[in-house]
């Protein structure tokens, strides 16, 4: 029985989110179709693996049209890139916030006798599309058409090709405010995120930084040799000075002074996307980050989180740190040993009577942030709210390595610790004068002692 049809509605933009609908549509325009069956297809070294997850697609009040939603397949296939728990500057974590699929979608009929029988050598394939973790709020427009389905206000240097207009502000995968605090001091877990629609394949972009100094601050341009989907820059200023070392032939920091202490209080980063005639086409919105170098307190905090456009921000907190500490564990009760047979009864001085079987430990962290603005504790509820929580900690021991450049990267123990924030810990505090403090606790992802006998 001959079968024809076409895809009707491909994937909503070359960028699309899977916390929102991806839903994709075959249209039969003759033959009689039961429902049709659809693979969906990851991109693994260039090429398309099928990934085993197959889904049926089915009609509704248009007899003609069969429709599946396949957000939350691709959700499953971010993995834990392990350029995220690197230190080193060259790392790749593109893995864990993007993954490319394309759909092939075949028609399931009917034999003379009623049976259904799939023709799967009569197949078409989607677009290829790429899928991101971004949320995105019913309180905003994330295309020009003013939906918040599409992400064409996320993707730089093209449209989306989401079959609306191209928006003429865009947004950074982040919410976080101006003027968040770099501690130079606790590694290089800091991100600049963004899309990048690479439609152009001679275009380019160029990183423009540049510092406070007065009385004229120093500018840093940087070839940036970037791949379409997801981008990030490691934004901690002793990178940008490798790279203007590197590329430029920089002798001296702008940053830092020759004995290694931070002469520049802020810094701003943006990024320019040319076309292969050497014209500007895009750019970032400009992020000012102020710089410290260890905030002068011992009780500070970095966190390190996913955020809910998916990709990773960074929050240090100076306020008050408490730590409490429970302990639990299964006892058990014995008799010594006792023996007529021996003159001293065959009992062992200091021997255990009641026995603990096992030991566990847990570690609980309470945190009364700095003041904060109105903007700043909002965007600290994505800490709040984040399935993915660390914090920068010193790594006993640390072997240091070169990283692939065959540089020694400086702090390298700075290491990341997974944690977990408690739910229900979280609570706003707001003084007469609109001043905000964050309260909330977490504890450690892996008890750190757990001891069985």
């Amino acid at each position: 029985m001959a079968i024809s049809f076409n895809i009707k509605y491909q994937p909503h933009g070359r960028f699309v989110t899977c916390q929102r609908p991806i839903v994709l549509t075959a249209e039969v325009t003759s033959g009689s179709v039961a429902h049709f069956r659809a693979s969906l297809y990851r991109l693994v070294n260039n090429q398309f693996v099928d990934t085993g997850v197959n889904m049926n697609a089915y009609n509704d009040e248009n007899i003609t049209d069969f429709s599946l939603n396949i957000a939350e397949y691709c959700r499953n296939f971010f993995e834990e890139s392990n350029g995220i728990y690197d230190n080193t500057w060259c790392t790749d974590i593109k893995s864990a916030v993007m993954q490319e699929f394309k759909v092939r979608m075949f028609p399931v009929g009917y034999t003379n006798s009623g049976d259904l029988i799939p023709y799967d050598d009569d197949f078409l394939d989607t677009n290829s599309f790429i899928v991101i973790p971004t949320s995105t709020m019913a309180s905003e427009s994330t295309s020009s058409y003013n939906d918040n389905i599409r992400l064409d206000k996320f993707v730089f240097a093209g449209n989306n090709n989401s079959s609306v207009p191209e928006p003429t502000v865009k947004k950074l995968l982040s919410n976080m405010p101006q003027n968040n605090v770099i501690d130079v001091t606790s590694g290089f877990h800091f991100y600049y995120n963004f899309l990048y629609h690479k439609q152009d394949t001679s275009g380019y972009a160029k990183i423009k930084v540049k510092n406070d100094r007065t009385p004229t601050p120093d500018t840093i341009t940087l070839d940036a040799n970037y791949f379409e989907g997801y981008n990030s820059l490691h934004v901690h200023p002793m990178a940008i000075d490798f790279l203007n070392e590197i590329q430029n032939g920089a002798t001296s920091s702008v940053f830092f002074d020759s004995s290694g202490n931070l002469t520049a209080g802020a810094m701003t980063v943006k990024f320019e996307f040319y076309n292969s005639n050497n014209l500007l086409i895009d750019e970032t919105p400009e992020k000012k980050y102020r710089l410290e170098d260890n905030f002068g307190c011992k009780d500070k905090t970095t966190f390190i989180f996913r955020n809910m456009r998916g990709g990773f921000d960074f929050f240090t907190a100076t306020g008050t740190k408490t730590s409490n500490v429970d302990l639990s564990g299964s006892e058990f009760d014995r008799h010594t040993d006792f023996s007529r047979n021996s003159v001293t009864f065959g009992t062992k001085r200091g021997q255990h009577n009641m026995t603990n079987l096992w030991n566990d430990r847990k570690d609980t962290f309470s945190i009364f942030s700095q003041p904060l603005t109105k903007e700043y504790s909002l965007w600290v509820e994505e800490l709040i709210m984040s399935p993915q929580v660390w914090i920068v900690e010193d790594i006993k021991d640390h072997n240091f390595i070169n990283n692939p450049l065959g540089v020694e990267v400086p702090m390298q123990e700075k290491g990341l610790v997974a944690v977990n924030i408690l739910k229900g810990s979280y609570k706003l505090h707001t003084t007469e004068k609109n001043v905000n403090f964050v309260e909330f606790k977490y504890a450690l992802s892996e008890n750190t002692i757990t001891q069985k006998m």
